[in-house]
């Protein structure tokens, strides 16, 4: 299966290394968190070596920060507070649930995804994010990137954040971040990324989509819109 499309933790270290280059301090092991599943343990290890880089939008908990919040324990939450995502630590198959923080408690959602694969999702996700160069766009055909030779969807369910039915498709060398326009009859919302301002170029073959292009590291952990 093409690399940038793992499915377990041997294929997002492969993805890991061909995106942000060789881990910083390989071979982290952190101590026992009780508190934490194995899979999570896992990615925190996988994170650790490259020094946190991989996580530059959203974030995951620290492991020593784990707490239970109406029957199941936040993880991994929105830059700025606005969704977070958590398990059960009662349940065996660790299914992940979602809701929107509010003063008013809302209840969780269960999404379609396990803790395993979301952590994958999640750490692709947040290539995109941060991707040395990137092309947004709104508007643009629903089947045109679906249709691009070499174009594959991310084997996982749609997110429901940052907008419903977020999906993530991938080619040799770019990723994309898919959802409909607020308007379903105008198409969807894309955000191209790649290592390379030249590995996107061919998305300027698009006739009447207009690209807007941001090259370097995108830091949105601020207050700034999205360009999404």
């Amino acid at each position: 299966m093409n690399s940038l499309a793992p499915t377990d933790n041997p294929g997002l270290l492969r993805f890991l290394r061909r995106w942000y280059g060789a881990p910083q301090t390989p071979n982290v092991r952190l101590g026992e968190s009780p508190e934490a599943p194995r899979e999570l343990v896992e990615w925190h290890e996988i994170s650790a070596q490259w020094g946190g880089e991989i996580t530059s939008h959203n974030y995951a908990i620290p492991l020593s920060e784990l707490a239970v919040e109406d029957g199941k324990i936040p993880f991994w939450v929105e830059n700025q507070g606005t969704w977070v995502w958590a398990f059960d630590p009662a349940s065996e198959d660790r299914s992940v649930y979602e809701r929107e923080p509010s003063d008013e408690p809302t209840p969780w959602r269960r999404t379609d995804e396990q803790l395993s694969d979301f952590l994958i999702h999640a750490t692709i996700l947040e290539a995109i994010l941060g991707a040395p160069a990137t092309k947004v766009a709104q508007g643009v055909p629903a089947d045109w990137l679906c249709s691009r030779e070499g174009s594959h969807e991310l084997p996982f369910p749609a997110w429901n954040w940052p907008a419903n039915d977020s999906r993530i498709l991938f080619g040799e060398s770019w990723l994309a971040l898919v959802h409909a326009s607020d308007d379903p009859d105008e198409g969807h919302d894309v955000t191209l990324a790649a290592r390379a301002p030249g590995d996107l170029s061919w998305a300027e073959n698009m006739p009447g989509v207009k690209w807007r292009s941001y090259s370097g590291a995108q830091d949105h952990t601020t207050d700034e819109p999205l360009p999404w």
